[in-house]
């Protein structure tokens, strides 16, 4: 998208907002006030928030560093960044840590030193956001970020971390997505399927295959994670980037090392394409939420200004209006068919996700079960437990996911019920984490090594010889030889060996079948824990969207009335001042649809310029 056509028409949509601004306070509207200054704030609105996600140690830190040139997200060769850290510009460097608090979305703002960030931020600060949500902002006065350019740099997915999943409540609310995975070997599967994940929720990805001054053949890689990013459908373009490069070439004052580093080509990807795209998105919001509010405003106009062309038919409009407004009193009714569409959208939505939950949840714990089968718990029970970890994380953020896609579905259903104003208004949904759900499951039982020491070996052999060497001495004897002889300790030694081989494989099965109610208890109180967590969002977006709609319906229905209330006064105005009246309402109706029009073309250009694009 070129930044030309943003540029262009962000002065006239604002010009636009303004004066409908005027034409709606002369209406006493506060409604429609209310949504032409959020147009205003939209067009206004500079910032693109970058969020750079990726597996651990991938050098998300040390990318964010180099994109504004200064070492302000910590970096560590062992330990991880824990809290989400947000770079954004200020006039002074400064940080602050801010918790969300789950119960009532209060935030509390704690100022840090920037030196302090290290031992806040990363996993040395323990497990954060006890009472809510934890992450860190920071501000820095860079030309980079002047432009509104905000970099949020995320804790690593992987390893089984609860507090992972958090990356993807943050992908819903981002402009735009840096992966980034080093260039030491190619996407893998986990990888994708997160990256997957993320275009769901944000469909401006750019990969960043990071180190690739570590590797001689980053070329091959960089090849291979195209093919991939293709078999996936993932849409991204790839930027090999090494920080370490440009900061050596910031040092040395090296052009050839900051060119072949790769981060100016980022900075000049995000700044170019990424924003201009991002800002035209929003000028197509606001321009469609500018005709919405036009048309409501024409409409009331041209009603007044049928009965003041024509008195004769005025009391077939307000007729014709007062059975509309009957219409849109009804949007409003518990009783309205919308009501009823999402109030059986949202059962079936709870019924699905919760459904979805427990069959993931349960095809990892039929795996994890295989698993056990193939190999010793006791001396695997480590590499299992991070294997379920990381596979219970996974279920849980595709079901996650899912359930954001079904939730914009059913308000995209809900919203064709209001096609009266001739727009189909969405509200936005917000992505509550999973991560508290995730940390109330806890962690796996400990299932012991069953390894014996030499005593207890030495007893359970000579226990189960015992019986052999009585037993075949017995027969022996009746042959006239001792009660100990050869052949009754050799028959001994040998059912000793069995008996204690069936011993060691009644400790396995025991291991084995102990471990396999570990893992069901744990799959149980995840399957509890994360659907009380699914239920309450999706209770949780039925209230935004009934919320939204009943002032949808609201709006509409004081517009019609309105539209009635001067359609009657119309009748009853003298000739005098029923013609300064329409001299006025020809104007407004004109300047009106001028402006709807003038919006809407934006729309067609926005269109014209992507298929150009397309082609």
């Amino acid at each position: 998208m070129p930044a030309s056509l943003s540029v262009e028409t962000a002065a006239p949509l604002a010009s636009a907002a303004d004066r409908l601004r005027q034409i709606a306070a002369s209406t006493v509207r506060p409604d429609l006030l209310g949504r032409i200054d959020a147009a205003s704030r939209t067009l206004a609105d500079a910032t693109v928030r970058v969020v750079v996600v990726g597996q651990f140690k991938q050098g998300k830190s040390s990318l964010v560093n180099a994109l504004v040139a200064a070492d302000v997200c910590p970096v560590d060769d062992i330990v991880a960044t824990a809290v989400p850290t947000e770079v954004r510009w200020g006039q002074q460097v400064s940080a602050a840590l801010v918790t969300t608090l789950t119960e009532d979305a209060r935030t509390i703002r704690t100022p840090i030193a920037p030196d302090q960030l290290r031992r806040l931020v990363t996993e040395r600060s323990g497990a954060p956001g006890a009472i809510g949500t934890l992450h860190a902002e920071v501000t820095l006065p860079r030309a980079a970020l002047a432009g509104g350019l905000v970099l949020v740099d995320t804790p690593g997915v992987g390893r089984g971390n609860a507090r992972a999943a958090t990356n993807l409540t943050l992908l819903p609310d981002a402009d735009a997505i840096v992966m980034v995975s080093d260039a030491t070997q190619e996407l893998t599967d986990p990888e994708l399927r997160f990256l997957q994940q993320a275009a769901a929720l944000c469909g401006r990805v750019t990969f960043v295959l990071s180190k690739h001054d570590l590797q001689h053949q980053w070329r091959s890689i960089h090849d291979a994670d195209r093919e991939h990013l293709a078999d996936a459908d993932v849409d991204a373009r790839i930027i090999p980037t090494s920080a370490f490069l440009h900061s050596v070439a910031l040092r040395d004052q090296t052009p050839g090392s900051r060119e072949r580093s790769g981060i100016d080509q980022l900075a000049a990807h995000l700044q170019g394409p990424v924003r201009a795209d991002v800002v035209t998105q929003r000028q197509l919001a606001a321009a469609e939420e500018i005709v919405a509010v036009g048309r409501l405003l024409a409409m009331v106009a041209q009603s007044e200004l049928d009965v003041l062309l024509d008195p004769a038919s005025g009391g077939v409009v307000v007729h014709d209006l007062e059975r509309a407004q009957k219409t849109a009193e009804q949007l409003t009714q518990r009783s309205a068919r919308w009501q009823q569409t999402l109030a059986d959208g949202v059962e079936e939505l709870i019924a699905d996700v919760d459904f979805d939950l427990r069959d993931r949840l349960r095809k990892v714990g039929r795996e994890a079960e295989r698993l056990i089968d193939s190999s010793d718990p006791g001396r695997s029970w480590e590499q299992i437990g991070a294997w379920l970890a990381d596979s219970v994380t996974q279920a849980v953020s595709d079901n996650f996911v899912w359930a954001h896609e079904r939730s914009l579905h059913l308000a995209g259903v809900v919203a064709d019920h209001f096609s009266l104003d001739g727009r189909a208004a969405l509200p936005e949904l917000s992505l509550a984490g999973t991560d508290q759900a995730l940390r109330a499951v806890g962690g796996l039982d400990f299932i012991g090594s069953g390894r014996l020491g030499i005593g207890k070996k030495l007893m359970i052999g000579l226990k189960g010889s015992y019986g052999g060497v009585l037993m075949f001495g017995l027969m022996t004897s009746l042959a006239g030889m001792a009660l100990v002889n050869p052949l009754s300790l050799a028959a001994g030694l040998v059912v000793g060996t069995f008996a204690y081989r069936q011993d060691a494989q009644t400790r396995l099965d025991g291991r084995r079948a102990e471990a396999k109610a570990a893992v069901r208890r744990l799959i149980d109180e995840a399957i509890f824990q994360v659907g009380k967590e699914a239920r309450d969002r999706s209770i949780s977006s039925k209230r935004v969207l009934r919320e939204h709609f009943v002032g949808v319906g609201e709006s509409f229905k004081q517009s019609l009335a309105e539209s009635v209330r001067l359609a009657k006064r119309g009748a009853d105005m003298p000739k005098p001042e029923r013609q300064l009246r329409v001299e006025r309402l020809t104007a407004d109706l004109a300047e009106l649809r001028a402006l709807c029009e003038q919006a809407a073309s934006f729309s067609t250009a926005h269109a014209s310029v992507a298929l150009r694009s397309a082609s």
